[in-house]
């Protein structure tokens, strides 16, 4: 019986140092965050020729897209809270002829091997200009998001 009630003490002090260790990573993200300049630039979308080698990405749910100049703000949701995520948005080199022309793009989510299981809510912001269309109006395809964005580049 004292086996017992030392084991489940043992398991509940360990259960509580590992949620204690992502509330204090988490706090530290948002303390680097709090930090950061307004002036800082966003990421840049890039184009890439396949998405192949982006399949790998970590689940993440895209809650709302807007698009604000040349910048796309997402708000996404996602599972973690103990490491910094990496993002990226990717935009295919093809464009699909039609009027106005389609083109492919994806949020890349490399969740750093964090384990927590927080549900974790944030704003992410990227310059779109390399996802624009020369002549106009461009229908961007996020996957994940069922409804098509319409972008032209803001001078």
């Amino acid at each position: 019986m004292k086996n017992r009630l030392f084991f489940i003490a043992l398991t509940l002090s360990i259960g509580s140092l590992v949620m204690m260790s992502c509330k204090v990573a988490r706090e530290k993200r948002s303390e680097t965050k709090g930090s950061e300049t307004k002036d800082s630039v966003d990421p840049r979308a890039e184009l890439v020729a396949n998405f192949d080698a982006y399949r790998n990405s970590a689940s993440c749910t895209i809650l709302k897209v807007i698009i604000d100049g040349n910048t796309m703000i997402l708000d996404v949701e996602y599972s973690g809270g103990c490491e910094e995520h990496e993002f990226k948005l990717l935009g295919s080199e093809m464009i699909q002829k039609s009027l106005p022309p389609k083109r492919g793009v994806m949020l890349w989510h490399d969740n750093k091997g964090d384990s927590c299981r927080s549900i974790v809510n944030e704003q992410l912001k990227f310059d779109i200009s390399a996802l624009a269309y020369t002549g106009g109006e461009i229908i961007l395809n996020l996957d994940g998001w069922a409804t098509p964005i319409s972008y032209t580049q803001a001078k």
